[in-house]
């Protein structure tokens, strides 16, 4: 805990000179900004809380208040240069955030920008993942976003954008300390594409396209090899109790493609957004020897082919989408931002009411295969027999929400927010449960 302080300390420290330019990083301009020769620099705060009642049919969750989100930023500018870095402490715990360094070609033409982006940041994918949660208009990001998307990762990108496109792309690690148990890391490739037929002062209109693709070498030592894994996973839209009711295991994963198509319009009073995910996972595994290194277990009278029957592997496959209408009642009106390709928060004292729609499919099941119950695991072809076969059917859950929420905003560096939440559940995990209610309310800041 006091190496992650006096690293901490160290970074505010370096950052004591500066910034003028404001950033996409912070959601508002932070109070305290200084300035020193060329240098400039901003340090920040955020602060969320938030109080939730919860009603379900069986599966009880934990109604109550919590510290959903607690940070602190700082930027540091210097010609086209620009360091960002952030760190939450909510829940008691310290969890590094964003930390990058972005360089800003020189703007030749007047009309096109490119720039370098390299750290530890939001991959470019899903628009509800790469929106601040303090200037999102919900409580918490869409579902299938959180289960689909994908969030930070170790890499570097290019974008380019003007008045007419933004398009992002960039290559990343697959995690951030190389912790994994043996081998190499793997790799992804990810980008975002947007363009925009309508694009004014007062309203714009953008359509989008984004995809990545993920080589998987993470996974834990098993019989002698490394097994990897993939999970995918959502709460109830809510960070009270986060209580992951849609969760899918995909073990021996080796290739995951995202796909999206994401579309936004708003004018100064009204906006509407949506997105379309849909995820496949390939998997590898080396057959042959797990085959070998358990001879004299319970396979060793049969053969490779019989094993291979007995313990089947295929791809899966899960989407989900999202779409999300809001109105402000009074305030300076929706402002969009182009090189984000995203809505920016509020800008003053606003009252607004929102609703959303999400749908969540994490669910794979195989024709034919039921579920039994007793033992929480699928059989193939409808027939309940210990041993062999094995089913590959993945029963992640299924999820329809539906969202209507108050925001006021006092300014802005404050707000509340008010948001009903009713989730109707398909899960075979959870057999006895179909409707969970949520009612909650945050108090937000950010300096």
């Amino acid at each position: 805990m006091k190496k992650n302080i006096y690293l901490l300390v160290a970074v505010c420290s370096l950052l004591i000179c500066s910034t003028k330019a404001k950033a996409q990083d912070f959601d508002t301009d932070p109070v305290l900004q200084l300035t020193k020769d060329d240098v400039n620099m901003k340090i920040g705060g955020r602060f969320m809380a938030d109080a939730a009642y919860y009603n379900t049919d069986y599966t009880s969750l934990k109604s109550g208040a919590a510290i959903v989100d607690a940070r602190i930023r700082a930027g540091l500018s210097y010609e086209n240069w620009y360091f960002y870095a952030d760190f939450d402490f909510s829940r008691g715990d310290f969890k590094q955030k964003n930390i990058f360094l972005k360089y800003t070609l020189p703007n030749v033409s007047g009309t096109a920008n490119h720039s370098i982006k390299a750290g530890y940041y939001a991959e470019p994918n899903s628009m509800s993942l790469l929106t601040s949660l303090y200037s999102y208009r919900f409580m918490t990001r869409a579902g299938a976003a959180e289960a689909l998307g994908i969030k930070r990762s170790l890499g570097i990108s290019y974008k380019f954008y003007n008045n007419m496109f933004t398009a992002t792309q960039g290559v990343f690690a697959e995690n951030k300390y190389n912790d994994q148990l043996s081998g190499f890391q793997g790799v992804s490739v990810s980008g975002r594409w947007l363009v925009r037929p309508v694009s004014t002062d007062n309203q714009t209109l953008h359509v989008g396209f984004s995809a990545r693709y993920a080589d998987v070498h993470t996974g834990e030592m098993v019989d002698g090899v490394n097994k990897t894994s993939v999970t995918l996973q959502t709460n109830l839209h809510s960070l009270v109790d986060d209580k992951n009711l849609l969760q899918a295991e995909l073990p021996w994963a080796k290739g995951v493609l995202n796909l999206g198509a994401e579309i936004l319009y708003h004018n100064s009073k009204f906006f509407a957004r949506g997105e379309y995910l849909y995820k496949k996972v390939t998997k590898e595994r080396p057959d042959e020897l797990l085959f070998t290194n358990q001879l004299g277990g319970v396979w060793s009278w049969t053969t490779l082919a019989s094993w291979q029957k007995g313990n089947p592997i295929r791809s899966n496959s899960f989407d989900g989408a999202y779409a999300e209408l809001g109105y402000q009642i009074f305030g300076s009106g929706y402002t969009y931002s182009k090189e984000e390709g995203m809505l920016n928060g509020h800008n003053g004292r606003a009252l607004e009411v929102v609703a959303r729609y999400n749908y969540t499919n994490l669910n794979d099941i195989t024709e034919g295969d039921v579920f039994l119950e007793g033992r929480q695991q699928f059989y193939p072809n409808g027939k309940y027999v210990d041993y062999p076969p094995v089913s590959t059917s993945i029963g992640g859950g299924k999820m329809h929400s539906v969202t209507v929420g108050l925001n006021f905003a006092f300014n802005k560096n404050a707000k509340i927010m008010l948001d009903y939440t009713y989730n109707k559940l398909d899960n075979v995990y959870y057999s006895m449960d179909k409707n969970f209610h949520v009612l909650q309310a945050r108090t937000a800041f950010s300096f």
